[in-house]
């Protein structure tokens, strides 16, 4: 269920926020008045938004002549022109950039201690401020009005100032100036300023977990994701590379060694040949194989080989298998045939005891 007020506007006192009651008002999304009263911050009404209004005495607005320019650069003009106006440590102070008009730059500085207390009393009392008004921007050109600070006016100019009394606001922007009874109802204007936007760390805690917050540190998750994989398939073909030189490195070594003996398997003929030359005593069913070979003039090119004491298991292609069968059944040789998910053929010679086939 939604909240039953569009807007809730606020208005704390200069003083400690958290301690004396504050006057408010609820709008509807048509800007009009619903009702309004004055409690403690713990007791304020729900609505779908929440603006805050900073008293004009703990906000002051600064007219600056300042060219439009990107926004580092006019940030550190503004900087700049601060310094000749504002007293103490700017580090302490939040500045915000209004409206423009022309070459003339409105910006608005607080106390950034001030401002972090009355989040700080608004997040403890259950309440999420959406917006960081000062009372200043609800007036209109040539307006003066009653605020807990003073007096408070915008003159035609678009000048703001704060004075004691309603004479001397009078006197200062000319008897033409229009007085606003009920600045808590002024309606929305463009010219409005949000002081959340000075403070982004709070803003963020203010306005409670989102999931947009989770994006940055997604993007950051799937790039790093995507760097690892990166590497992985980097370290896979340098492997697959170091593989297939290696491979070609004891090829072209067992056939140096060895001349005229057909390559089937030369990790285990080289290893078999170390303990039982060919052709001897004890010759088992790969170094029997390899001599038919020969005999047959046939060169295998086996895609696996599988020895163990009692079978010789080859798998080949369908044309290295069709050349070796004949070879088989003329020496007698009892085979079987079968085929792999791949479509590759496999033999499977029985061995002799004694390791010949």
């Amino acid at each position: 269920m939604s909240p039953p007020f569009a807007l809730l506007r606020v208005r704390v006192q200069p003083e400690s926020p958290a301690e004396i009651p504050a006057e408010w008002v609820a709008l509807n999304a048509a800007g009009a008045v619903v009702t309004r009263g004055r409690s403690a911050l713990d007791s304020l009404p729900a609505a779908e938004a929440v603006e805050i209004l900073i008293p004009a005495g703990r906000v002051t607005p600064h007219r600056l002549e300042i060219p439009a320019s990107g926004a580092r650069f006019e940030a550190a003009l503004v900087r700049q022109a601060l310094e000749d106006r504002v007293l103490g440590d700017l580090d302490r102070c939040i500045i915000v950039s209004g409206t423009r008009q022309d070459k003339w730059l409105t910006v608005w500085v607080a106390e950034r201690a001030w401002v972090a207390s009355l989040l700080e009393a608004i997040t403890a009392a259950g309440c999420v401020a959406t917006r960081l008004t000062p009372e200043q921007c609800l007036l209109d050109a040539g307006e003066i009005a009653e605020s807990p600070s003073g007096w408070i006016f915008l003159s035609e100019a678009g000048a703001f100032g704060l004075l004691p009394t309603r004479d001397l606001a009078l006197a200062l922007i000319g008897t033409a100036a229009h007085d606003q009874p009920d600045l808590l109802a002024a309606s929305a204007d463009t010219r409005r300023v949000n002081l959340l936007t000075g403070m982004p760390r709070l803003k963020r805690a203010a306005a409670g977990f989102s999931p947009q917050l989770l994006k940055p540190a997604a993007l950051l998750l799937i790039a790093a994701a995507l760097v690892y994989l990166l590497a992985q398939f980097a370290t896979l073909r340098q492997l697959s590379g170091q593989e297939a030189a290696l491979r070609q490195s004891i090829r072209q070594n067992f056939a140096a060694a060895r001349p005229g003996v057909p390559i089937v398997d030369p990790i285990l003929q080289w290893r078999q040949s170390q303990g039982k030359p060919a052709g001897g005593p004890g010759m088992d069913a790969l170094d029997a194989l390899a001599d038919f070979a020969v005999q047959a003039g046939i060169v295998l090119h086996p895609q696996r080989v599988e020895v163990n004491d009692m079978q010789l298991k080859l798998t080949l292609t369908a044309a290295d298998a069709g050349a070796l069968k004949p070879v088989l059944q003329q020496k007698g040789i009892v085979f079987e045939t079968g085929s792999t998910d791949t479509g590759l053929a496999q033999i499977t010679i029985r061995q002799k005891p004694g390791g010949r086939p």
